[in-house]
């Protein structure tokens, strides 16, 4: 989205930051709600696990205490059948939740009869009380109820069955141990409960809407979950496995290990927690509760807020933009006002402020601003004027400077030669020059101190002083004395000059030279490799006027090639401040392919190479080469 007034971005600035702060926030109270919330539903659950297991052991205890205080009544009575079922009677009816009761006793016990277990129970559909004798149609001595106290020779409660043969339905049965005065085990007394009224029990312990809560035995059995009990084929652990969740499978383990806690877990990809503890028989009573259902009164809340924060936020836009428009309406003003100062009018109207600000000081600063431009592009035209007078008059130099070189080069009478100058500025301070007199070729080279006009100027006395002194036939070294001479004489600047001057005599073959200071100049000879020649350290000219220099002398067969140049060659500098140098100079001049140039094609593949090198970098300091087929 593009914004086309600096209030509008600053507004939308503002929001951002208010969005920013507002979302943290939201974010902050969502987290504290959800572990505030989350840790009182844990408690609350917590809670009515504890009462509703108190509350189911209350009457589990009415079961227990009924059924030992007939077990005595048993022992005194063990030979009358009819005050057996007496017994069993008064069980079942003196406890609501006892649906059936049984005497169960030892093979041959009673009256010599194999099976004998007097059993009164209240019919599954009518609640009516009957009485039949187990033994008829019924091996009891199979069933957990009947073994593990006559074995164990202590109460104890069995895993949920369906009592086919005796009850006819769902029950779990508590058994308590008959003994005689030794202590043997003849027989067990027995209370069914129906796991109806402990599955009712059960369903009504909800903390929320969604939550459930399940009773399991021992062995991981379901006695209830919620208000089914129809669970004969299903466990804690098989629900786990379905689960596919370690979370699951950890707790189903926690349960029927008879822990006592809390855990968090994910069933079908909806999370919640579960509380469970154990009660004294054995049995576990787990709640489990959906964060969905504890966090919804939180997500409302939620939901409020941020509806609320969004209207808020949409307000606080509009106000911010509207004041923020007032406030900044001058700088809109003040740029109109740029706009004409941009176009010329330097006399642009410029807003009123009342104000005593920033705003007023701006106000204050572009009213100078109005006065300074006017004084300056009144001052610049000037400036200008004189710019271009300046550049007119270099532009003359460098016409004038370019036209003293040589611009023919011949390439007739033995040898050739050619040579092109680049300077750094307008006008530089490099010269090169050549003579053909008398059948000797004369030709130097040189490099003025600096660079620019002064340079300049210093190379054009230069130059005419050279082509001067070599017109009179001046041995080399009295010319470049009597050059020496020349500069010197009033250099209050200091200028000085490096120069190479040599003249070669073809008849026979010898090369005179003075070096005054200057690069070594390198020599290609026709059968062997280039070489820098050595010169004898002679002064540059303009030093010191009464110096003493020393030509020297080479001999030079036919077919060898001379390399002059000066230091704005080595010298050159590539965006990486690596210097082009000496070694890469005789690199390129040693190979063959350079042999077989004309001086023309040496001079351009020098200047190339070196161009090449500086990869467009700034030329620092004037190029020149003039290179000499002989």
């Amino acid at each position: 989205m593009k914004f086309r007034s600096f209030s509008t971005r600053l507004s939308f600035n503002v929001l951002l930051v208010v969005s920013i702060l507002f979302v943290m926030a939201l974010l902050f109270v969502a987290i504290f709600s959800h572990v505030l919330i989350t840790k009182e539903a844990t408690k609350s659950a917590t809670n009515i696990l504890n009462a509703s297991i108190a509350d189911i052991e209350r009457t589990l205890a009415q079961v227990e205490s009924g059924t030992q205080n007939a077990a005595w009544l048993a022992v005194e009575n063990s030979q009358d059948e009819n005050f057996l079922y007496h017994i069993t009677q008064k069980v079942v009816e003196e406890n609501p939740y006892i649906i059936g009761s049984a005497i169960a006793f030892d093979t041959n016990y009673v009256n010599g009869r194999f099976y004998f277990a007097p059993y009164s129970y209240k019919e599954a559909k009518t609640g009516t009380l009957k009485q039949h004798q187990l033994g008829d149609n019924y091996n009891y001595f199979d069933s957990e109820w009947y073994r593990k106290p006559m074995e164990s020779k202590e109460p104890s409660w069995s895993e949920p069955y369906y009592d086919d043969g005796g009850g006819d339905q769902m029950m779990a049965t508590y058994s308590v141990p008959v003994k005689d005065k030794t202590g043997k085990v003849f027989a067990v007394i027995t209370a069914d409960i129906s796991l109806d009224w402990l599955a009712d029990k059960v369903s009504s312990i909800r903390p929320y809407k969604n939550s459930y809560a399940t009773l399991t035995s021992r062995k991981g059995v379901y006695l209830s979950k919620g208000n089914n009990i129809d669970l004969s084929e299903e466990t804690i652990l098989t629900t786990a496995q379905r689960a596919k969740d370690p979370k699951v499978m950890e707790l189903s383990k926690k349960i029927m290990n008879g822990e006592t806690g809390c855990t968090q877990y994910k069933y079908k990809g909806r999370p919640g927690f579960a509380v469970y503890g154990p009660l004294r028989n054995g049995w576990s009573l787990a709640i489990t509760c959906p964060y969905k259902e504890v966090l919804k009164q939180t997500s409302h809340m939620h939901k409020v807020l941020l509806i609320t924060g969004l209207i808020g936020l949409i307000i606080l836009f509009f106000v911010c933009r509207y004041t923020i428009r007032k406030i900044t309406q001058p700088i809109t003003d003040f740029s109109s006002a740029a706009q004409s100062m941009a176009k010329g009018d330097f006399q642009a109207q410029l807003p009123e402020i009342k104000t005593a600000d920033e705003i007023h000081h701006l106000r204050d600063s572009f009213e100078y601003l109005q006065n300074s431009l006017t004084t300056y592009i009144s001052e610049l035209k000037e400036t200008t004027k004189a710019n271009e007078r300046m550049e007119s008059e270099l532009n003359i130099a460098k016409a004038i400077q370019l036209g003293m070189l040589p611009k023919e080069f011949p390439s007739t009478g033995g040898y050739s030669i050619h040579g092109i100058m680049h300077p750094a500025k307008e006008v530089g301070g490099d010269l090169f020059d050549f003579r053909d007199k008398d059948g000797k070729l004369y030709f130097t080279i040189g490099d003025v101190s600096g660079k620019g006009v002064p340079a300049a100027l210093v190379m054009a006395i230069t130059l005419a002083a050279c082509r001067f002194f070599n017109s009179m036939g001046l041995e080399l070294d009295r010319l470049v004395e009597q050059l020496n001479s020349n500069v010197s004489d009033n250099n209050d600047a200091n200028m000085f000059a490096t120069m190479f001057v040599g003249r070669m005599n073809f008849e026979n073959r010898t090369l005179e030279y003075c070096n005054a200071g200057h690069n070594h100049i390198i020599v290609i000879p026709p059968d062997s490799s280039p070489y820098y020649l050595k010169a004898k350290p002679n002064l540059a000219i303009g030093l010191f006027e009464d110096f003493s220099y020393q030509k020297e002398q080479l001999d030079v067969p036919a077919g060898t090639k001379l390399v002059l140049y000066t230091d704005g060659v080595t010298e050159a500098e590539n965006k990486s401040q690596e210097l082009y140098g000496n070694e890469r100079l005789l690199d390129l001049v040693s190979s063959d392919a350079f042999r077989c140039l004309s001086a023309e094609e040496m001079t351009k593949n020098i200047s190339d190479s070196v161009h090449a090198f500086a990869e467009g970098n700034k030329q620092n300091d004037d190029i020149t080469i003039l290179c000499i087929s002989l």
